[in-house]
């Protein structure tokens, strides 16, 4: 096996098909399909399962099997490519959700890059649900995302908290001036985006999935966007809602019942790698310095 072949493998599954695959990668189709024929005949078994008419390329038993094995290795290899190249310079895996990525951690993520020694970052952005077994695994060395975990591998502990609030067009002079009772939002116009289960939990109290059917949106900043063209709401965390009013063209209000706020775990392995304990304790002081009012 090399890396490649495992690149092309993690990446299909990833995105669903080889031309996206592709894509991602800057390679032909060709190279992709080349690079996974190569890795199955060395293992021996089909890997996905992609016969004719079938669009987008499923795990077979066994290559559900063989991914997490394949994200090990390919995290060793992206370990030791760091260890060639880095030489005395620290390194720090970090993952978090897009709208924590995007709006709270840029000046963090600045402070570790002028931190003398040097530090090399790897920043991924993923869903919640999605950083436990990547910690487990120490593809990421610190997650920070909306969910919790069980896991007897991780230290989960709670960071921040962030009420959610209605965010709809408006003069941002108005907000938080009137809270707004849930019954009286118009839920056609509403825009949801997919909070923790908490929220799910409260918004079935007052639009029942069975007989509403709001617009679904994959994240907070693609909601800003058709909300100032539609006349539409949404619920998002307070530290955004903050971040749209100074655009000038919106407003929040709090809810006379609102769901439970949001709050912000971060994951860590138990026995992290060797070679970044250094720059996780970095990585938590600087956390501690991010101003309390952003959230």
């Amino acid at each position: 096996m090399n890396f490649h072949d495992i690149q092309a493998f993690l990446a299909i599954v990833k995105y669903g098909t080889i031309s996206k695959a592709a894509d991602e990668l800057y390679i032909s189709q060709t190279a992709v399909t080349r690079r996974l024929k190569t890795l199955e005949d060395e293992l021996g078994i089909p890997l996905l399962d992609r016969g004719r008419g079938i669009k987008e390329a499923t795990l077979t038993p066994s290559g559900r099997d063989f991914l997490s094995i394949a994200q090990r290795w390919n995290a060793v290899w992206e370990e030791t490519q760091r260890f060639k190249s880095l030489g005395e310079r620290l390194s720090l895996s970090i993952g978090s959700v897009q709208i924590l990525n995007d709006y709270v951690f840029p000046a963090l993520y600045s402070r570790l890059l002028t931190h003398s020694p040097g530090m090399n970052l790897y920043i991924h952005t993923e869903h919640a649900i999605e950083f436990p077994p990547l910690v487990e695994q120490r593809v990421i060395d610190v997650a920070i995302g909306w969910r919790d975990s069980a896991s007897p591998e991780l230290s989960c502990q709670p960071w921040r908290q962030s009420p959610l609030v209605c965010v709809m067009p408006g003069d941002p002079q108005e907000s938080a001036q009137a809270p707004v009772d849930p019954r009286r939002l118009d839920c056609t116009k509403e825009l949801y985006i997919n909070w923790p289960p908490s929220f799910t939990q409260w918004h079935e109290t007052y639009w029942p999935a069975d007989q509403f059917h709001p617009s679904y949106v994959a994240s907070a900043q693609l909601a800003l966007q058709i909300m100032a063209h539609s006349g539409s709401w949404a619920v998002m965390p307070l530290f955004f809602a903050k971040y749209a009013c100074q655009k000038g063209t919106f407003a929040y209000q709090y809810l006379t019942d609102p769901p439970e706020p949001l709050t912000a775990y971060i994951l860590t392995h138990k026995t992290p790698r060797p070679n970044v304990q250094k720059s996780l304790s970095i990585f938590f002081e600087y956390l501690k310095q991010l101003d309390d009012d952003i959230f």
